[in-house]
């Protein structure tokens, strides 16, 4: 058996894992590929393995660091779950107030679930072997952080844009959240449409951006000086870089309630 240890390119795109079979009837989905023996099936690229993965992460920490709940916690599971619910709870009320209790529960899922994706391969450095037909053993990594999948940022910044704008909505009204555009001045329409447009993708795009460039970077290094990497490159590209991704991303989500929000959050602040 040869077993060959593969390093992917430095840029590529999500690769398909397996495929799920499908019914001969769904064969015409858009999203329905040839699995190469005539049938079809949807794909389930690494990135959805990351994401699977990264669920799972968070529901056996959450179902074991909310079990047996001390009023004066003495284990650090406990502990450390508190100080980041004490964090994000401080964060969010800072930012829009009273007004907190209803957006608390999305901006601290947001945050979560982003700061683990970005940590999955620092964390999770799993090797995964593939078998080829020739009886080749290629050994390649187990997961690719789910960020760095421009699919996966621009989804959460859709979803963010649809709180926020359905915020304004609700606050104003169709025709008032409308008339938003023509302000200060109607010639200014195209450019407000475009300012409100910019928003996720601006959003999408600094995630993407900096978690890819991130994993170019540290590839290129390891290509170029492979025995003298020092450790500390790791943890400002894997472990500080991804803090702070999550951190602004989470900021942009809030910035951009809190401006759906308007004047309420001002007044209650006067």
């Amino acid at each position: 058996m040869n077993v060959v240890f593969f390093t992917p390119p430095l840029v590529e795109g999500p690769k398909i894992v397996f495929f799920v079979p499908l019914p001969e009837f769904l064969n015409k989905l858009p999203i329905a590929m040839e699995m190469g023996n005539g049938h079809y099936g949807l794909p389930v690229t690494i990135t959805v393995i990351g994401t699977w993965f990264c669920m799972l992460v968070l529901f056996l920490l959450f179902k074991v660091g909310t079990r047996n709940l001390e009023l004066i916690p003495k284990r650090g599971l406990q502990t450390m779950m508190e100080s980041l619910y004490v964090f994000l709870d401080g964060l969010v009320e800072q930012m829009i107030g009273s007004w907190k209790k209803k957006y608390f529960s999305f901006i601290a899922t947001i945050f979560i679930f982003i700061l683990t994706s970005n940590l999955l391969t620092f964390f999770f450095p799993i090797p995964w072997p593939s078998f080829g037909a020739d009886g080749t053993v290629t050994i390649s990594p187990a997961f690719r952080a789910p960020t760095m999948d421009l699919n996966t940022t621009v989804g959460l910044a859709i979803v963010v844009m649809i709180v926020f704008t359905g915020t304004s909505i609700k606050r104003n009204g169709v025709f008032g959240y409308a008339k938003g555009f023509l302000d200060p001045v109607p010639v200014m329409l195209p450019l407000n449409i475009v300012g409100e447009l910019a928003k996720p993708v601006n959003m999408s795009m600094r995630l993407f951006g900096n978690m890819f460039a991130g994993s170019v970077i540290m590839g290129l290094l390891y290509k170029a000086v492979p025995w003298v990497i020092p450790a500390p490159l790791h943890l400002y590209f894997d472990l500080f870089a991804a803090v702070v991704q999550s951190f602004v991303f989470t900021m942009l989500t809030m910035v951009h309630i809190q401006g759906a929000l308007g004047d309420s959050v001002m007044e209650e602040e006067k």
